[in-house]
């Protein structure tokens, strides 16, 4: 049995060998948690993309909120209305109120409420990161770059798939995909189903619920099957804004869900927050047989 874990953005310039032990190492943790033993006959794959998507990131040179504000729109349409979209899903679904968004905004900003105006944008931006995100590294203006580019930008996707699947077999695995990894994972197993034995997918931390990216997508599907696809996610977690539910993320059969992980990294977001999690670990556990 084989475990492939593809891990989120912002991993460039780390180690793939020490971010791949602190996968396992966590995911150890996980498994004393739930009271179960990790199996020892278990392969691990760990496929690292972060490198490249950086350089793709790098140079599509796309623009900031703070950017449209002060250059105005036009700049790349498609990620304007892209960040737009997500940025709108994000206040409504976190329950951010208008008056925390104007209290973000600059002095002299139009007032206008709504995502045709920027500078209100811009002020969304602000609030989670400042409010939901808290003391991290993470930005939710580069975490949409890296999205964006991925599901729009075919010659990225390519990019980024061919490292995934490069680690591909015909063995019966268990995918875990986190973060922007859930995404890659998903778009890798669906063009690859006659070639790997999916035993079971887990998503974690996932953003598939946010239609503004599920919509790249085409028709949705779920290539587990029944109990086939466990979806784990802490509701703080603002990349995992929504279930992968029929509202969301519409499948049949449906996506098992559990909204119930207490991440307690400072973001809610963490790999660590996730593996490290008693259920999530009983999930993998069961389809290890």
């Amino acid at each position: 049995m084989r475990i492939l874990m593809i891990h989120g953005r912002a991993q460039g310039g780390k180690d793939p060998d020490e971010l791949k032990a602190t996968w396992i190492d966590t995911l150890k943790q996980g498994f004393q948690a739930a009271g179960i033993p990790l199996p020892d006959n278990i392969e691990f794959d760990f496929p690292f993309y972060a490198d490249k998507l950086d350089q793709y990131t790098e140079q599509a040179s796309l623009p900031t909120p703070d950017e449209v504000v002060t250059k105005g729109p036009g700049q790349d349409r498609e990620f304007e209305q892209f960040m737009q979209s997500v940025l709108d899903e994000m206040k409504n679904r976190a329950a951010i109120s208008d008056d925390d968004v104007a209290a973000e905004m600059d002095d002299g900003d139009v007032q206008e409420k709504g995502i045709q105006n920027w500078g209100w944008v811009q002020a969304i931006a602000r609030v989670i990161d400042k409010h939901l995100i808290g003391a991290s590294d993470f930005t939710i203006e580069t975490f949409l770059k890296d999205v964006f580019l991925y599901v729009n930008k075919p010659a990225v996707s390519r990019g980024i798939n061919k490292i995934v699947e490069e680690k591909l077999t015909d063995e019966p695995t268990i995918v875990i995909g986190h973060s922007l990894g859930s995404v890659v994972g998903y778009k890798c197993i669906m063009d690859n189903l006659d070639k790997l034995k999916l035993v079971k997918y887990i998503t974690i931390g996932c953003p598939l619920g946010i239609k503004a990216i599920s919509s790249k997508l085409g028709l949705l599907q779920n290539p587990g099957g029944a109990n086939g696809w466990y979806n784990a996610y802490d509701e703080r977690d603002v990349v995992a804004l929504n279930p992968l539910n029929n509202t969301y993320f519409p499948t049949d059969p449906a996506i098992v869900n559990n909204n119930g992980v207490d991440n307690q990294t400072d973001n809610r977001h963490g790999i660590i927050g996730y593996l490290n999690d008693a259920e999530v670990a009983k999930q993998i556990a069961a389809a290890l047989g």
